[in-house]
């Protein structure tokens, strides 16, 4: 399932082939049946070390070779870059490790713990394989790593898990998570910046909330940047903190930037007003890329001027949900993994548009949810990916 196409949207799976191609329209067909208009997508051919052509831009090694003197000590070059890169950033759901003790989904979460062994990487071992292989992972992190007791009171639900779990996040191979949402600050300031300073222990980067990250990859700067809107919805602070993050990661030489926004109105399979116009406004002001969360359900993806806008991952390995046994078919235990691979040349991205989605449910048990998201095979991943295309169609 982990593939990926050179046509702008594609998705391929066994027994179903999704383009979803740029406006106006969206296109959904079985393979070998591709409906009027359709394009087949091309899988990017594997590298082939012995005959690999060289890349745009590649220089040419022109040196002598009966030149035989010898540089001076210290006076190497630096190696060149290679001018021709493409990262790969896989993007999921919300992530809630522990929950919330008052109405038991906490205990449920550490049942799983103890049946599964006492094991950290148990909510992630049916999909830390797709993480491994590509750049860079990124989820939105709804809860904290404390153990501190006193908490917000204002709250219908306050989640923690204890601080070693943050292992978790190592051992699932995700590499950054957002903060920007409204349970970061469930333990007050006292258990919000404990939280990084677990997470920074962990080895894990973390962004969002006026905390604008740049990480390294292969060269390129990705900078990373959150917003919750769930207190403010959409005023002219929250705008003007948009532009001012975009220029800042721009500023400090972002190549590629990522905004994560906590938005929407949860159990909503259909972006809000809020949502588009935010997301739109975002990418005029410069985003390459808008992931969205806290609807809890599948929303669909837009293609806006160029850049994708992906208005709710659902949830992923969410021990907030205090609905221990669910229904195995039901499309609010659906989710998916956004994959994207940028292209850049000398440094500048590419205006190409290669993603990949793999469906998945946020349990790996039909009748209770395990917190273990698994990806879906065969009818079942046919049911996640035609909601998923029905939602997008109906925004492109």
């Amino acid at each position: 399932m982990n593939r990926r196409f050179s046509q702008p949207i594609a998705i391929l799976l066994t027994f179903i082939t999704i383009v979803l191609v740029m406006p106006p329209a969206v296109i959904i067909s079985d393979a070998g049946m591709l409906s009027p208009g359709s394009v087949t997508p091309t899988p990017v051919p594997a590298p082939d070390n012995g005959s690999q052509p060289q890349p745009p831009g590649t220089s040419i090694d022109t040196t002598d070779p009966d030149d035989t003197t010898e540089p001076e000590p210290g006076s190497e070059p630096d190696p060149t870059p290679d001018p021709f890169v493409t990262i790969t950033i896989s993007a999921a759901g919300d992530v809630t490790l522990g929950g919330d003790y008052r109405p038991g989904s906490y205990q449920n979460f550490m049942n799983e713990f103890v049946a599964n062994d006492r094991d950290f990487g148990f909510p992630f071992q049916n999909v830390r394989h797709i993480f491994a292989e590509d750049d860079l992972t990124v989820v939105n992190f709804e809860g904290t790593l404390t153990n501190l007791t006193r908490h917000r009171s204002d709250r219908n639900f306050v989640f923690r898990a204890p601080p070693e779990f943050a292992m978790s996040l190592v051992l699932g191979n995700i590499d950054i998570v957002s903060l920007a949402n409204n349970h970061s600050n469930d333990y007050y300031d006292a258990g919000y910046h404990e939280t990084i300073e677990h997470l920074d222990n962990a080895g894990i980067l973390s962004f969002g909330n006026e905390r604008n990250t740049i990480v390294e990859v292969k060269g390129i700067n990705i900078g990373f940047f959150g917003i919750c809107f769930f207190f403010t919805g959409d005023t002219r602070e929250q705008r003007d903190n948009i532009i001012a993050a975009i220029e800042d990661l721009k500023d400090r030489g972002a190549n590629l930037i990522i905004a994560f926004f906590h938005w929407g109105e949860q159990g909503h399979t259909r972006p809000s007003r809020l949502q588009r116009d935010i997301g739109r406004f975002t990418v005029d002001n410069g985003a390459d890329l808008v992931l969205g969360s806290h609807p809890h359900m599948i929303q669909g993806i837009e293609v806006y001027n160029g850049r994708n806008i992906v208005y709710s991952l659902a949830d992923f390995s969410f021990g907030g949900n205090r609905l221990y046994h669910v229904d195995g078919d039901n499309i609010r235990f659906y989710t998916f993994i956004f994959q994207q691979t940028f292209t850049f040349i000398d440094g500048v991205l590419q205006q190409d548009n290669m993603t990949n989605i793999i469906p998945a449910r946020i349990t790996s048990h039909r009748n209770h949810n395990n917190y273990q998201p698994t990806p879906a095979e065969g009818e079942l991943a046919a049911r996640i990916l035609s909601e998923i295309q029905k939602l997008s169609d109906e925004l492109n």
